[in-house]
This record gives C-alpha cells, structure tokens and sequence, in this order.
C-alpha cells in the first residue's frame, strides 16, 4: 500500500507540477438544493482544486476553474506529476456534467493519496457526470432488414418495424458466441444494447410479461426426459405431473418448424433451463429441434443428465435407447412397458453450494403445544421452480399458516389467502391415468422416439421451466434484440423512431473504472453505465471511498472489490446489471484472521443479475466486513450471498422480493464450511418473500449467528443445516416454519470429508485459530470445545450439533422442525396464532412494531430498531426511497 508521503514546500510542489500553475485554494462552496437522489457528499477543504468539464481542453486548459481540462484522465496525470508530494488536505478533482467516454479509467498506486490528504474525484451537486466505456453507434448505421433475415422474423410482427446493424464490420469483439460456449450458467461475455440510457431486453420466448397455458411468466416446461440431454415440448413424454401441453404451438405460430428451420440454417438457437435443479439455470445450445416426435436435444449433457433431480431416475439406460425404447411403436402408449425408474436412487453431483435430500425423514415437530411428536418430511419441486417442503405420512400432521396476508398498493389494501394457497406449499397430486396403473418400478413408454445417447437421466417432473434466448425468430416486443453470431448482426425491434434515440453497445470487457493498489482515493457521485464487465474494480487497495454514485447499465457487476481493507462503500445505487451488485472477495486474511475493516453501507441494489443471475451483494473469503443499512430487493436469487469467511456483520439491512427467478434459496444465503465461524446477523428485516426462505444456512454451514431479525412471508422463516449454528430471539411471521435440517452422513459430511479439510486448513489446533475457538465458545455458549470436538468422529459433526433455535416468536409461523439426531435446542420460542394478535402498528405498511408483551419479552427493542432499518439520509443521499416506492409493500 502507498506509505505516508513526507511533507515538502509549496514551491516544490509546484516545482514538480510540469508547469501546472494552478494556485492552491480552499475548494469553492456548493449549493446544497436538493436536485438528484445522490450527491458527492459535502464540500470538504482540500489544498488543490482542479477542472474538469467537457468544454475543456488537455491541450490548452491548466485546470482551473476559468480553463478546465477536458477529460479525468488528464486531471489523474496532472496529480500524478507531483510525485505523491501533495498539498496540504489533499486535492479535489471537481467534474461538470456531462458524457465522459473511455475505454478505461485507471487508477494506479500513483494516484494514491494519504490519511490527511486523499484525492477526491467528485461531481458538481446537482450535474449528472456519466462515466462510461461504451460504443456510440451513429442513427445511419442501422439498415432495413435483408430478405433473409424478413423471412424469420415472427408472423404476427412486421418486418420493416425491425432493423440490423452490421457490428462484425464495426469491429466489434464480443459477437462471435458466448463466453461460455455451448453450456454455461454464469460466462455471458457478449455484446449490449442500450439505447437512451436503458438496457433493451434481448430477445426471448415466453416473452417476460407472457403467461404460456399458465405457467409463470417468461417460462414454459419440459414434458419430460427423452434422453440424458433430450426432453418433450410436446406428447411424448410422461413427465410426473402428467401434462403434455405442446406450448410452442398453442399460438398457432408454427413456432417449433420456424426454430428448426433457422437452427438448420445455422443459426445457434439457445435455451436457458432448470433442466435438473430449481438452481442456477443452465444456458444450452440445441443440436436439433425433432418435430415429428416433439424432441428437442442439447448439444451438451446437463450435469447429471436431462430431469429433475426431484423425480424418478431412469435406472436402465444402458440398455434403453431412451425413456421410451424405438422398438415399441408409436402406439405403445398403451400396451408396452419401458425401462425401469426408482425414485429412490440417489441424485447425481449438483451445485457445490447446494446440499439437498430428496428423501422422506423423520423430524421433531415444535408448535405452541411445545413438543408434538413427529413428522416425515420431504422436499418437493414445483411447477414455477421452487423447492418446498411437504410432510409424507407422518404421526403429527404439518400445521400450515391460516393464512398468508398480501398487501397491495399504497393504499394498504389487504387480501386474505386460505391455507392451500401458493405459499402454503400444498401441492397437486399426478392427475395423469397412466401412473394409476404403472407400478412403482416401470412406466408406460409413450412414443417411437430414438435416443440420440446413453448416459444417465431422470424421467422428469414435468415442473423443468426453460425459455429461448436471443433468437431473431422470436422479436415480437418493441425493445427486443437480439445478436445472431453466423450473421454478425444486430435486430432490433426498436421503441419509436430509431433515429432520435441515442444507441450505445458495451463492447468493452474491462471495468469502465479500476482501481489497482491504491489508497486513500475517492470517487463520489459518478454515474458509470455502458460496460460490458464490471462497472468499478477495485484491487488491493486501502481506504478507497465509493459513494454517492449510481451504477447501471453495466453487463457483469456493479462493483468489485478484491484484496481490499479499509474500503467504503456508501450509498451507492445498483440497478441493470447482467450480474452482482457488489461483491468483496478476498478482504482481511482468514488463517491469519486479520479484518479487512471495510464497510458497506446505506446502498440501494435492486433489478440485477438479469443474465447470470448473480446476487445482490457477494462475498466470498472474507474477514471483518460490515454490512448495514442497505436496501435489496428485486433479484434473482439470494439478496447477500457469504461463503467462506469469518467475522462478517450483517445488520439493519432492508430485503424484500428475492427468488424471482430461481429456488432453494434465501434472502440471506450462506454454505457448506465448517470454519464460517462468527458471522453475526442481527436486525434485518426481510419481508415479502414468499419464493425463498428468510435466513438459510445450507448443508455443512457452521458457526453463523441470527438474533435480532425480523423475517414476514417467506418460505422458511431460518432455514439452518450444519452445527453450532444459532437463531435465536428472533421475529418470524406469516411464514411456513423455521427448521434444522440434518443433510448428510459420516461420509459425505463426516472427519474425512472435505469440510473437515477445509477446517485443518486453518491449522485449528495452534495460534491464532485455537485462540480464536476459545472466544467463540465463551462468546456464543457452545457446550463443546472448537474445534477438536467437530474433528471427531464420535461427536458426529454429520449431525447438527449445537444448533439451536431459542426465544423467537412465531406469528402465524405454526412450525418448528428440527431432525431427531443431533444435539439441537429448541427452547422458550414463543407462539402467536394471528397477525392481528400480534398487534403490529400498521401491519400493512410493514410497520412491525407493537406493544406486544410476549414479543417485547423476547426482542425488549424491536420498537426501536424498526425505524432504524434500511436506508438513511447522509451527506450522498438526499432522498430516501420508501417502502411503497420500492415495491416492498408486495409481492412480485
């Protein structure tokens, strides 16, 4: 990191500045009206203030206010001149509005600062300063589509409403294919299209507002395995749920021959799928559309093969050509019998960071009754992928909410479901006549189809949700487009006149700014868009501030932090990115469990993850990093995703509508590593969320600590697997249940597996980590001591020892399930039938505080804490965005 420079006089200082007389000066005063929901923060003293302003000049301009440079690269070299010999406070970089274009703004150890004289880059209050690496493309560029290109645009569209643009001639890199080939879930890496500062939604079938026969919005189903990489989108399979419905061709669109025709034309036809979990959805090149059987094939096996991994495996495909063998006609629907499936068999490798069992087990169950007996649960797949929890033949009955309260609007309209609504988790049983007589080893073989391999498969459930990306065929929406690789071209359905839109296309992989090695910088206020990577990079670095800055548009993440300590990132927003909003990799050191001291504070993230489905906020190895006062909502999957790191602080954090797309996953979401100790959540407020569970610590998770929160409406309220992990005091309503979870065995999660490596990685037994077992277990009250015990064989730390769930309250939250091994404590949790009983202030506006005795007993400050969550006004937010305004009011 950079070392304190020595102070030098002012006339060296300028001796050093090649010729740069700009006189030093305490920075001018801003207006303070409040024009913009962020600002730059407040005018802070600093030895130097220069220019920057897109009237200006690099060539004839020194910088001051009355001659500004042009450009902020010119401004970083103007301070680089100085050698690091700075003036006193520091230097101010104060930047007009305006567009600024590069291909990439860098910040190096050269442009480094000090405690007592940062560098500050900041914008005029009330001017948008966009930053930005993309491609302007000119109005004249775009042509009338070639007849080629006519005859595949959609029937119910006209032709000339749509235009191309030639962008192999432009010169463009990223149009030859997807970054990651032919299956991927994360590798995007083409080109993006933005026009008038929106993204434009690339092309895709159901279109997003689009129901097809019912199913959820911009997603239709598979019908069934046909081999491992094969499924039906019509008759021919037998899925689990027994329906069949072609939706491909139920608008009379011709839809499978137009796909069949272009992709033999050799144009890449692509599908994003949940082809075997409700996770993670994999993005599949297609090998051949069969419309004679309703076959579609992948090129690539899925891992695992074709089928949800919830369904019956089909466990002789060695032998068979497919799930229906080609010997037996096409009337064999009736008569003939196909290879066995066992819904028993044991699911392939999935997810690393996903840990489930879809076999039936037997729990404890808690209610306000105390101890209930038992109950056999198992895990269940829905039509709209997400992964539930249903009871099986069990001695105790599952209680279920009364039911689940839905606001609606401002005005706090609410609506009441029964029990066997959606977020009850009733599910529908198999309605098709054919499992009324197979038995449970075979399954009636439907059709002639001939497998194109033999490799192992599922049968499928029916409930696998994919849809078509980027594919001319199916631009049917004013702002679809979409890249065809074979022709290098651009269609674009545009929104009104094309030629008053201002067109910009992210070409750029690199971030739009980095910042490698240095120190005390600051970037503040800025709106940076237009990449097709990251929107700020940060590595190794210490005492950067981001704030005050709006970042969108931007085809990978909001901002990256890697190796950083002593970082600020303060009320930023984060909304359009193809990926994460901020993630922080690698701060403070955990063998040697040094803090990284950085904070991430008061920043609205919501609408990312659009093309990888990344989160909200990720962190990943990480030491000492705290996170509070944000607001997420709107995502993919999990809101605050944390692996592999220690001492992490979540508090006061706002999450609301996250699981939009994907399932098994949770507004706070954490996995599989027995050294994740002492990690403390603690006032937040998770609320409307019913396709995900609240707080989820999956399968070999340990040492997490939830207390204080506030979890309403979602699946599981705390959802916890592993050992010594700790909820207790918390605030759970209209929810499901909370649970422990017992995932796996000595093998898979005993002493030689590869979390019990993952912890002797950490040398345990000596230094720094053996003290740091001894004040965990006096911190937290763990009756065994760290970390010999989970080193041992006879302690089981298969089981979820010394879990425990204590003192929270559960409104309308009948449940508490823990598994009959391990040493779990279930103890003091309290009960209360109705929302209505729990006297919330305003219970539709999602004010949870109350005057309740037996919630107050249990959290003593809830009335003070509720106020206090989410985002505040500081010196960069002016406004704060409301609950209503956010759409946390409903579900989405």
């Amino acid at each position: 990191m950079k070392k304190f420079q020595k102070m030098i006089s002012l006339a060296a200082i300028l001796a050093l500045s090649s010729g740069i007389a700009v006189p030093y000066a305490s920075a001018d005063k801003v207006g303070n009206q409040e024009v913009i929901n962020l600002d730059s923060g407040a005018v802070t003293k600093t030895g130097w203030n220069l220019y920057v302003d897109t009237a200006g000049s690099d060539t004839d301009g020194n910088g001051t206010k009355e001659k500004p440079y042009a450009t902020l690269e010119r401004a970083r070299d103007a301070i680089r001149s100085l050698k690091g010999a700075l003036p006193d406070y520091g230097v101010t970089v104060w930047v007009k509005g305006g567009e600024y274009e590069f291909s990439n703004l860098e910040f190096t150890d050269a442009d480094s600062g000090t405690p007592d004289k940062p560098i500050i880059y900041r914008t005029y209050a009330g001017e948008q300063v966009t930053l930005t690496n993309g491609i302007r493309i000119n109005a004249s560029d775009w042509k009338p589509l070639s007849a080629a290109a006519k005859a595949r645009v959609h029937p119910d569209v006209d032709a000339n409403a749509l235009y191309q643009l030639d962008v192999k001639s432009l010169g463009l890199k990223h149009i030859r294919h997807f970054e990651g080939g032919t299956s991927f879930t994360e590798k995007w890496g083409i080109i993006d299209l933005i026009s008038n500062g929106i993204r434009q939604p690339i092309s895709q079938w159901p279109n997003i507002t689009e129901s097809v026969d019912g199913h959820r919005k911009g997603w239709t189903t598979a019908n069934g395995s046909a081999d491992a990489k094969s499924f039906y989108y019509g008759e021919g399979g037998i899925p689990e749920n027994g329906d069949t419905t072609d939706t491909l061709d139920l608008d009379g669109s011709n839809r499978a021959a137009r796909w069949q025709k272009s992709l033999s034309e050799g144009h890449a036809l692509y599908l994003k799928g949940f082809w075997r979990t409700v996770w993670s959805p994999l993005t599949s090149s297609v090998q051949s559309v069969d419309t004679k059987h309703n076959v579609i094939t992948l090129k690539d096996i899925p891992d695992g093969g074709m089928g949800s991994k919830w369904s019956a495996t089909v466990s002789d495909y060695a032998s068979a050509t497919s799930a229906t063998a080609n010997t037996y006609g096409d009337d064999a629907k009736s008569a003939s019998v196909a290879p066995s499936t066992s819904a028993t068999s044991a699911p392939a490798a999935d997810d690393a960071l996903h840990d489930t069992d879809s076999t039936p087990q037997s729990y404890k169950l808690f209610n306000e009754q105390g101890e209930s007996g038992s109950v056999s649960l198992k895990e269940n797949v829905t039509d709209d992928s997400q992964l539930t929890t249903e009871a099986t033949d069990s001695e105790n009955s599952l209680s279920l909410p009364s039911g689940v309260t839905e606001h609606t609007g401002t005005d706090a309209t609410v609506t009441e479901h029964t029990a066997d609504s959606e977020s009850a988790n009733v599910s529908s049983s198999v309605k098709n006549d054919v499992y009324k007589t197979a038995t449970a080893s075979t399954y009636f073989a439907p059709s002639s189809y001939s497998s194109k391999i033999k490799a192992p498969y599922r049968i499928g459930s029916g409930s696998e949700e994919w849809k078509l990306i980027n594919y001319l065929d199916e631009i049917d929406v004013p702002g679809e487009w979409s890249l065809d690789f074979k022709d290098g071209q651009i269609y674009y359905y545009p929104k009104g006149n094309l030629k008053s839109q201002t067109i910009i296309i992210a070409d750029q992989e690199n971030p739009v700014v980095s910042i490698n090695g240095a120190s005390n910088l600051e970037m503040l206020g800025f709106t940076v868009e237009g990449g097709m990577g990251n929107g700020i990079e940060l590595k190794n670095t210490d005492h950067i501030t981001i704030a005050g800055n709006t970042l969108r548009n931007l085809g990978n993440g909001g901002i990256l932090d890697v190796d950083g300590t002593n970082n600020l990132f303060q009320s930023n927003d984060i909304y359009e990115t193809g990926g994460f909003g901020i993630s922080i990799n690698d701060a403070g050191d955990r063998k040697k469990l040094t803090a990284a001291n950085s904070r991430v504070t008061n920043n609205h993230i919501h609408n990312v993850g659009d093309l990888t489905h990344l989160e909200a906020i990720l962190v990943r190895n990480s030491v000492g990093v705290k996170f509070d006062h944000n607001l997420l909502h709107d995502v993919p999957k999990d809101a605050v995703r944390y692996v592999y790191s220690n001492n992490l602080t979540f508090e006061y954090n706002e999450v609301h509508n996250t699981s939009l797309i994907e399932g098994d996953t949770g507004a706070f979401y954490t996995a599989q590593d027995w050294a994740s100790y002492g990690n403390v959540l603690q006032y937040n407020f998770v609320h409307h969320n019913k396709r995900s569970n609240g707080f989820y610590s999956d399968g070999a998770d340990s040492g997490d600590n939830y207390r204080y929160n506030i979890v309403q409406g979602s699946t599981k309220g705390i959802l916890l697997n592993g050992h010594d992990n700790i909820a207790n005091n918390n605030l759970v309503v209209d929810s499901n249940m909370i649970q422990v979870d017992q995932r796996g065995d000595s093998n898979s999660h005993g002493v030689n597996s590869i979390y019990a490596d993952q912890l002797r990685e950490m040398n345990p037994t000596s230094g720094v980590w053996k003290e740091y077992g001894a004040t965990l277990q006096k911190t937290y009250g763990y009756d065994h001591p760290l970390w010999s015990s989970i080193l041992d064989p006879n302690w089981h730390p298969e089981y979820p020892n010394g879990t425990k769930m204590n003192n929270n309250v559960m409104v309308n939250t009948p449940n508490i399930v823990v598994p009959k091994l391990g040493d779990v404590k279930v103890e003091g949790n309290q009960f209360i039938s109705t929302v209505t009983g729990a006297g919330f202030y305003d219970y539709s506006k999602m004010d949870l505080r109350t005057d309740n005795k037996t919630i107050l007993a249990k959290f003593p400050n809830l009335n003070e804490v509720m106020p206090k969550i989410g985002l505040s006004q500081d010196e960069y937010r002016t406004k704060v965005v409301t609950r209503a305004e956010s759409g946390g009011l409903t579900n989405h």
